[in-house]
Protein backbone atom coordinates (compact mmCIF):
# COMPACT_ATOMS: atom_id res chain seq x y z
CA UNK A 1 0.00 0.00 0.00
CA UNK A 2 1.00 3.32 -1.04
CA UNK A 3 -0.81 6.52 0.99
CA UNK A 4 -0.41 9.90 -0.07
CA UNK A 5 -1.56 12.88 2.87
CA UNK A 6 -1.63 16.79 1.62
CA UNK A 7 -0.78 17.95 5.29
CA UNK A 8 -2.07 21.53 5.02
CA UNK A 9 -4.26 21.59 1.32
CA UNK A 10 -3.58 23.22 -1.66
CA UNK A 11 -0.78 21.08 -2.98
CA UNK A 12 -0.74 18.85 -5.64
CA UNK A 13 1.84 15.77 -5.55
CA UNK A 14 3.78 14.63 -8.41
CA UNK A 15 3.89 10.78 -8.53
CA UNK A 16 6.76 8.77 -9.94
CA UNK A 17 7.46 5.33 -10.21
CA UNK A 18 9.82 2.78 -12.09
CA UNK A 19 9.89 -1.00 -11.86
CA UNK A 20 11.87 -2.57 -9.51
CA UNK A 21 12.86 -5.62 -11.91
CA UNK A 22 12.42 -3.84 -14.98
CA UNK A 23 13.94 -0.17 -14.73
CA UNK A 24 13.30 0.70 -18.06
CA UNK A 25 10.00 0.29 -17.35
CA UNK A 26 8.01 3.61 -15.13
CA UNK A 27 4.56 4.62 -13.94
CA UNK A 28 2.93 6.74 -17.01
CA UNK A 29 0.34 8.66 -16.78
CA UNK A 30 -0.11 8.93 -20.97
CA UNK A 31 -0.52 4.92 -20.99
CA UNK A 32 -2.99 4.74 -18.07
CA UNK A 33 -5.10 7.45 -20.06
CA UNK A 34 -5.22 5.04 -22.78
CA UNK A 35 -5.29 1.57 -21.26
CA UNK A 36 -8.35 2.45 -18.88
CA UNK A 37 -10.25 5.31 -21.58
CA UNK A 38 -10.01 8.33 -19.49
CA UNK A 39 -8.74 11.19 -18.79
CA UNK A 40 -9.99 11.22 -15.11
CA UNK A 41 -8.27 8.74 -12.63
CA UNK A 42 -11.13 7.23 -10.47
CA UNK A 43 -11.34 4.77 -7.60
CA UNK A 44 -10.36 1.44 -8.42
CA UNK A 45 -8.66 2.73 -11.33
CA UNK A 46 -5.25 0.18 -12.50
CA UNK A 47 -2.34 3.05 -13.09
CA UNK A 48 -0.11 1.17 -15.70
CA UNK A 49 3.52 1.35 -16.98
CA UNK A 50 4.46 2.34 -20.00
CA UNK A 51 4.58 -1.45 -20.63
CA UNK A 52 0.59 -1.03 -20.18
CA UNK A 53 1.30 -3.24 -16.82
CA UNK A 54 -0.46 -2.32 -13.76
CA UNK A 55 1.55 -0.89 -11.38
CA UNK A 56 -1.06 0.15 -8.78
CA UNK A 57 -4.95 0.44 -7.94
CA UNK A 58 -6.28 4.00 -6.50
CA UNK A 59 -7.76 2.39 -3.51
CA UNK A 60 -9.00 5.27 -1.59
CA UNK A 61 -9.72 8.76 -2.77
CA UNK A 62 -12.83 11.35 -0.73
CA UNK A 63 -14.77 11.82 -3.83
CA UNK A 64 -14.19 15.97 -4.05
CA UNK A 65 -10.59 15.05 -4.80
CA UNK A 66 -9.27 15.01 -8.24
CA UNK A 67 -5.97 13.33 -10.05
CA UNK A 68 -4.53 15.00 -13.03
CA UNK A 69 -2.89 12.55 -15.61
CA UNK A 70 -2.96 15.06 -18.58
CA UNK A 71 -0.58 17.96 -17.23
CA UNK A 72 3.36 18.37 -16.72
CA UNK A 73 4.72 18.78 -13.21
CA UNK A 74 5.17 22.38 -14.16
CA UNK A 75 4.37 24.56 -17.01
CA UNK A 76 7.40 26.26 -17.90
CA UNK A 77 10.83 24.02 -18.89
CA UNK A 78 13.00 25.93 -16.39
CA UNK A 79 10.18 25.31 -13.49
CA UNK A 80 10.46 21.52 -13.85
CA UNK A 81 13.01 20.38 -11.05
CA UNK A 82 15.37 17.76 -11.22
CA UNK A 83 14.39 16.74 -7.80
CA UNK A 84 12.21 13.30 -9.25
CA UNK A 85 15.72 12.02 -11.24
CA UNK A 86 18.09 12.95 -8.45
CA UNK A 87 16.03 11.17 -5.94
CA UNK A 88 15.63 7.66 -8.59
CA UNK A 89 19.70 8.24 -8.56
CA UNK A 90 20.14 7.98 -5.61
CA UNK A 91 17.70 4.55 -5.29
CA UNK A 92 20.64 3.29 -7.54
CA UNK A 93 18.45 4.13 -10.99
CA UNK A 94 19.74 5.91 -13.90
CA UNK A 95 16.87 6.85 -15.61
CA UNK A 96 17.14 7.51 -19.77
CA UNK A 97 13.53 9.16 -19.50
CA UNK A 98 11.21 10.48 -16.24
CA UNK A 99 8.04 10.79 -17.43
CA UNK A 100 5.41 12.68 -16.42
CA UNK A 101 3.82 12.32 -12.81
CA UNK A 102 0.64 11.51 -12.26
CA UNK A 103 -0.63 14.68 -10.26
CA UNK A 104 -1.97 13.96 -7.21
CA UNK A 105 -4.72 16.56 -6.10
CA UNK A 106 -4.71 18.94 -9.23
CA UNK A 107 -7.86 19.67 -10.84
CA UNK A 108 -7.96 19.54 -14.51
CA UNK A 109 -10.58 20.00 -16.63
CA UNK A 110 -10.34 18.93 -20.83
CA UNK A 111 -12.93 21.70 -22.48
CA UNK A 112 -15.11 20.89 -25.27
CA UNK A 113 -12.46 22.45 -27.55
CA UNK A 114 -10.09 19.94 -26.15
CA UNK A 115 -8.10 22.80 -23.90
CA UNK A 116 -7.05 22.19 -20.94
CA UNK A 117 -8.04 24.89 -17.82
CA UNK A 118 -6.28 24.11 -14.61
CA UNK A 119 -8.43 24.44 -11.95
CA UNK A 120 -6.08 24.24 -8.82
CA UNK A 121 -5.87 21.79 -6.01
CA UNK A 122 -8.23 19.77 -4.75
CA UNK A 123 -7.37 18.95 -1.72
CA UNK A 124 -7.94 20.33 1.94
CA UNK A 125 -5.36 19.95 5.05
CA UNK A 126 -5.05 16.48 5.41
CA UNK A 127 -6.74 14.71 1.94
CA UNK A 128 -5.43 11.80 1.61
CA UNK A 129 -5.32 8.97 -1.01
CA UNK A 130 -4.25 5.13 -1.17
CA UNK A 131 -3.10 3.05 -3.52
CA UNK A 132 -2.73 -1.02 -3.44
CA UNK A 133 0.55 -1.74 -5.00
CA UNK A 134 0.83 -4.51 -7.74
CA UNK A 135 4.17 -4.87 -8.62
CA UNK A 136 7.11 -3.92 -6.58
CA UNK A 137 7.89 -0.22 -7.59
CA UNK A 138 10.88 2.64 -6.56
CA UNK A 139 8.45 5.51 -5.86
CA UNK A 140 9.03 9.41 -5.92
CA UNK A 141 6.62 12.39 -4.35
CA UNK A 142 7.24 15.36 -5.29
CA UNK A 143 5.76 18.21 -3.53
CA UNK A 144 6.37 20.62 -6.08
CA UNK A 145 6.70 24.38 -5.59
CA UNK A 146 4.24 27.01 -7.11
CA UNK A 147 3.31 26.77 -10.95
CA UNK A 148 0.91 29.73 -10.97
CA UNK A 149 -0.30 28.71 -14.23
CA UNK A 150 -1.55 25.39 -12.74
CA UNK A 151 -1.73 26.31 -8.98
CA UNK A 152 -0.73 29.13 -6.14
CA UNK A 153 0.80 28.93 -2.98
CA UNK A 154 3.57 30.99 -1.49
CA UNK A 155 5.87 27.88 -0.54
CA UNK A 156 5.71 24.06 -1.41
CA UNK A 157 3.54 22.22 1.59
CA UNK A 158 4.52 19.41 3.95
CA UNK A 159 3.30 15.84 2.65
CA UNK A 160 2.91 12.66 4.79
CA UNK A 161 3.33 9.31 3.02
CA UNK A 162 2.20 5.36 4.54
CA UNK A 163 3.96 2.63 2.96
CA UNK A 164 2.97 -0.97 4.18
CA UNK A 165 1.22 -3.76 3.76
CA UNK A 166 -1.78 -3.65 6.04
CA UNK A 167 -4.65 -2.00 4.10
CA UNK A 168 -6.53 -1.89 7.33
CA UNK A 169 -4.07 0.15 8.71
CA UNK A 170 -3.90 2.30 5.30
CA UNK A 171 -7.58 3.33 5.20
CA UNK A 172 -7.84 4.10 8.88
CA UNK A 173 -4.52 6.60 8.03
CA UNK A 174 -6.13 7.69 5.42
CA UNK A 175 -9.40 8.42 7.31
CA UNK A 176 -7.46 10.51 9.94
CA UNK A 177 -6.96 14.29 9.43
CA UNK A 178 -3.62 15.93 10.02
Amino acid sequence: MLGVRDVEGGQPVGLFAFCQAMPDTFLSPHHTRVFSNSFLLRLGMRLVTNKRRPALVLGVSAPHLKHDLLMPLATAPEAVPDAPRAAFEAMGLAPVKVADPINLFLDVTVNGDGSLTPNGVSSRPGDAVVFRAVMDLFVVLHSAPADPALWSRPTAGPVEYLVGNDARAAISWAATRS
